[in-house]
């Protein structure tokens, strides 16, 4: 009998992580988009501000927006890190398709070297079955694979030009 890997996903759950991961990426970079926003609106409510009124006022009003400056940047440090983590779980994720489809691979290698031994014709055609399932399942795993870096590269694409939006705002 064959050895079999308990713990190997079903073609279901696979698709349902890569779809969360995608949904987990997408759903931080909103965040992030919104403390990018505020961010930049904070700097751009400064530097429009005249602070003509009293030093006090003046100071007063100052400290206040970068106050909360100071809170959009900590925000925008929480949710970087809480993306990065879930880019982190993704790659491990694309890793675990990868070494599932090369073992496939492997396995189809096996599985086709017997076939070129088989004598039985109705045996064969049974090899024939079992190869063509696994050629079917390493395209699948090879396609999540790519969904899954796909999003994944998307979202640092996006995450980098957040960051450069965001250390714009703060060194202005």
């Amino acid at each position: 009998m064959a050895r079999r890997r308990s713990d190997a996903p079903t073609r279901g759950e696979i698709t349902e992580k890569v779809e969360k991961h995608e949904d987990d990426m997408e759903e931080k970079a909103e965040d992030i988009e919104e403390t990018v926003e505020d961010t930049e609106l904070e700097r751009e409510t400064l530097e429009s501000l005249e602070l003509d009124g009293t030093a006090e006022a003046a100071e007063e009003v100052e400290q206040a927006i970068e106050g909360a400056q100071d809170v959009s940047a900590q925000e925008f440090d929480t949710e970087s890190g809480e993306l990065e983590e879930v880019h982190g779980e993704t790659e491990e994720h694309e890793e675990d398709l990868q070494e599932r489809s090369g073992t496939t691979s492997s396995d189809l290698g096996k599985i086709s070297d017997a076939s070129g031994k088989i004598h039985s014709d109705s045996a064969n055609s049974e090899l024939i079955e079992a190869k063509e399932s696994a050629v079917r399942d390493i395209e699948f795993l090879d396609d999540q694979a790519k969904q899954s870096q796909d999003a994944r590269e998307q979202s640092q694409r996006l995450h980098e030009e957040h960051q450069r939006r965001v250390n714009a705002a703060r060194s202005s």
